[in-house]
């Protein structure tokens, strides 16, 4: 979808939505907020909200309101300007440190949480999610340790990038490529 195809009030509102979660796509805020920051009431910021949800650049979080950009709503809000100083998705790229710091572990924890939210729609073959429950508990179990290991969390991430890319999950690649400084 291009910026062109969002009426000039949906481009606001994805902008203001792109700047209030800084870009990550784990991040919700109210639909509500961002309208009544533009100036709209409680129904016209639901209607454009809607159309955003519709062209898939947001989606709902919960039944009070709460919204999420997508990647492809992070793709149209940098290309109307949003976030051109160089916060790219505001996804936290893992270290060279051969521990996680804190910043890391949340990062991490952020993502791994939105995947396993998630599993269950992405159709995986039994092989498949094997591996990717495999790897998801034993990123568990490095940020359980008082002292995590950058590189056994990278390696996992590389294996389920490899997973997301069989099974199409766009959203899924871009939070672990961003961790993955890729």
């Amino acid at each position: 979808m291009t910026p062109d195809g969002i009426r000039a009030v949906g481009q606001q509102f994805l902008v203001r939505l792109y700047e209030q979660t800084q870009g990550d796509l784990a991040a919700q805020v109210s639909m509500y907020d961002i309208g009544e920051a533009l100036g709209l009431d409680r129904e016209n910021s639901a209607r454009v909200a809607e159309e955003l949800m519709g062209l898939q650049l947001v989606e709902i979080r919960t039944l009070s309101g709460g919204i999420g950009i997508r990647a492809e709503g992070v793709e149209a809000a940098s290309k109307l300007g949003a976030g051109s100083d160089a916060g790219a998705g505001a996804v936290l790229k893992l270290g060279d440190d051969p521990l996680l710091n804190q910043a890391g572990c949340q990062a991490v924890e952020q993502a791994t949480a939105e995947l396993k939210s998630r599993t269950g729609q992405m159709g995986l073959e039994f092989k498949a999610l094997t591996e990717l429950m495999a790897d998801l508990k034993t990123i568990d179990a490095q940020l359980g340790s008082s002292r995590p290991k950058t590189a056994i969390i990278r390696e996992c991430l590389r294996s389920i990038k490899g997973v997301l890319e069989v099974c199409g999950d766009h959203t899924g690649l871009v939070r672990i490529r961003g961790l993955l400084g890729e």
